[in-house]
This record gives C-alpha cells, structure tokens and sequence, in this order.
C-alpha cells in the first residue's frame, strides 16, 4: 500500500491520514495508543478521530493548522489494522448538518500505534502544507 493514492476510505482498507501535533503522537508511542481527534480536542472529547483521504489533506492543514507552531507529522494509517483492534471507520459528512458536504474518514476509538505504517514531518507556511520524507514508525523524534 502506497499511502500516495487517494481513494476512498472505507472497507477498500485504503489508508487514511491524519495530522497530528509530534507531542502528541510521541506521547502516544509511549502508552500505545494515539487518543487525540484534532488539533486542540481529544478522542474523549469529539467522540472519533479525524482523519481524511490524501488528497483532503492540504485543505484540512489549511482550515486547522494554518500559524500552527508545534511541530506536526502525518500518520499513515491502516483501516486492516483499526479493524483488527476493533476501531471502526466511518466515512461521514464533514458537516454534520449538510449530509451532502464533503466526506472525510473518522475512527471510533483510540489509533493503536501499531496501526500507524509510517509518517512524514510536516508544516503549514502560509496556508501551504509541506510534507518531509516518510519515517518508520518510532524512528526518532525527528528533533
């Protein structure tokens, strides 16, 4: 599986992506398990994690995480493996109250780290995603 292709991201097992804060995905390599939904709620919070197909991403990082300064990583993320550990994918309404608005995967529980195949540096510059090289998963804290 590439990760590079957009496709849908559903049962297809296609990975989906997710932005996350480094603090936030290394906090995680230590319990084992990535619990937050978007920048600034948790899992608890929100209900699911946010995710989105490749090519959602850009307009995501844009609408989320434009000025962001924390560091941020991309995660690549396996639905097999969600399903494996009983996390479940939906593919809902990015607005809840127009069912005919864009898309995007949400996950109904914590990311186990072990579904996360790689990940990639990230930033927003002006509106501008940029994305580092793929890493493996625990490799280093990129710092």
């Amino acid at each position: 599986m590439s990760g590079e292709q957009a496709g849908d991201c559903d049962e297809t097992g296609v990975a989906v992506w997710h932005l996350a804060e480094r603090d936030a995905w290394e906090a995680a390599l230590t319990s084992g398990r990535y619990d937050r939904s978007t920048r600034g709620g948790s899992l608890a919070e929100v209900g699911f994690v946010h995710a989105s197909r490749p090519d959602q991403l850009p307009a995501v990082a844009r609408a989320l995480y434009a000025g962001a300064e924390e560091e941020l990583v991309v995660l690549e993320i396996d639905p097999a493996v969600l399903a494996d550990h009983g996390v479940e994918v939906r593919v809902e309404p990015g607005d809840p109250s127009d069912p005919d608005s864009e898309h995007f995967p949400h996950l109904y529980g914590a990311v186990p780290v072990a579904a996360v195949a790689r990940l990639r540096p990230a930033r927003v510059d002006r509106g501008w995603l940029e994305l580092g090289p793929w890493e493996p998963v625990g490799a280093g804290s990129g710092r």
